[in-house]
Parts: structure tokens; sequence; C-alpha cells
């Protein structure tokens, strides 16, 4: 292990981390097994009295038909930039409106790693809010498509010429972001991170780090990345 990584085994500390996870929101990545794929689930909420957690539905919906209760879940998690990691089984299944929940002890231990990992949605076309950017040497703020999100930073969609004007690691703000299921428009400042091509003539999909990310908008993220990742399981049971 690295010296970076420690081990939690208080169950009190165990429960707090977890408690801070839950306030967030947080989405997760699950192994079913040591060597198997990813699948991305949410933690949904905290029954403390019965030390139980509720993970969502595995996407995509492939996956939850080989979880059976007793089986062990893996779960890879992050919290202010610190990877959480920790095993427990699943002690039942229940059905809810919007899909399965695997009710879960909490873990005795869990493995605090100095890694940062994100998880990343993708938006359809016909789904993609707009937002408003303003730069240093823009006269007039410019609108752009949001492509995908993730818990650290985000994809627009803007013109060729747009981009071209700013370089990697510039500073940018964005306001006027209304995501599904967050009740407020969101702002913040963003850093520009990369420039890739686009499906649309004269214009590439830029990737942005959210900077100063506060608790608040994290959660706001998070609802909106939950949102996203449960339509993307409708469609594709359609």
């Amino acid at each position: 292990m690295d010296e970076t990584d420690y081990t939690v085994d208080k169950p009190d500390r165990i429960a707090g981390i977890l408690k801070d996870l839950d306030n967030k929101l947080t989405m997760v990545s699950v192994r079913l097994d040591a060597d198997g794929p990813l699948y991305t689930s949410a933690l949904i909420r905290l029954d403390p009295e019965a030390k139980e957690l509720f993970l969502d539905e595995l996407n995509p919906p492939r996956a939850h038909q080989h979880v059976k209760s007793g089986m062990s879940l893996r779960v890879f998690a992050a919290l202010r930039g610190v990877a959480v990691r920790f095993t427990t089984p699943v002690a039942r299944i229940e059905q809810e409106e919007d899909g399965a929940l695997y009710a879960c002890p909490y873990p005795d231990t869990l493995q605090h790693l100095q890694r940062r990992e994100t998880f990343r949605v993708h938006i359809p076309m016909s789904q993609r809010p707009q937002v408003e950017l303003r730069a240093k040497d823009w006269k007039d703020p410019v609108i752009g498509d949001l492509v995908d999100l993730s818990g650290q930073g985000m994809c627009i969609e803007l013109p060729t010429t747009i981009l071209d004007t700013l370089e990697t690691g510039e500073a940018l703000a964005f306001a006027n972001l209304l995501l599904p299921e967050v009740s407020e428009r969101l702002s913040g400042d963003l850093r520009l991170a990369n420039r890739r091509n686009s499906t649309r003539d004269g214009h590439e999909y830029a990737g942005f780090e959210i900077v100063g990310m506060t608790q608040w908008l994290e959660r706001q993220t998070n609802i909106a990345l939950l949102h996203y990742q449960r339509e993307a399981r409708r469609r594709s049971m359609e």
C-alpha cells in the first residue's frame, strides 16, 4: 500500500465518512469481482440505526442481473479529491419506482487513497442544457451546449473561432446552468483543460475543470449526474 493510503477501521469514523458521502449524493463505481469491469451506481441513502447503506441499481442495466443477495460489492467513491474504497455484501435487493436498490451493511473497514476519481455522464443531444461562459478578453458572454458532466468538470461544445481565443489553462466563469432536478441555476469558475473535434462543423468539444468546487455545487452536480445516469438506464431498456 502506498504511504498516502490508510485504512479506517473505527465504526464511528466509518459512519462519519459514509455520512459525508451520503450528504453529497455521491456517484460511485462498483466491481462485482476483483478483476471485473467498473459499473456506475450512487449512494442513495443511509440507515444509521440499522447500519445499512443503499446503493442505486448498477448501470449499464445488464450488470444488475448479475447482482444477488449475499454477493460482495467492491465500491469506489471520491470525497474531496480522496478516493474511498470498501467492500460490502448485498443483504437484500429492494425494488423502488426508479429501479432497484442494494441494501448493504456498513463495511468493517474503509481504505482512503490519495487519488482523485471522477464519474462522467454523456448528455444526449436533445437534452443538452446551455451554459453561459465569460472570459477576460471577451466583450460579451458566449453560450455553449453542455455535452457531458462529471463531479469535477464538464465538456462544452463551442465554436472553434471562440476557442481559438483561449489558451489551455485559461480561467473562465460559467453561469445560468440549469441542470435537471436542480432548483437553482448554477455558476462558478472553470479552467480550460483540453480540446477535441466535434461532430458539428466549425465547433469543438472543450473540456473544463471546475475550479474552487464548493460542497453545495458538488451536491447539485451529483443530483444531476444521478438523473442522467437513470435516464440512460431507462433508454437502454426501451
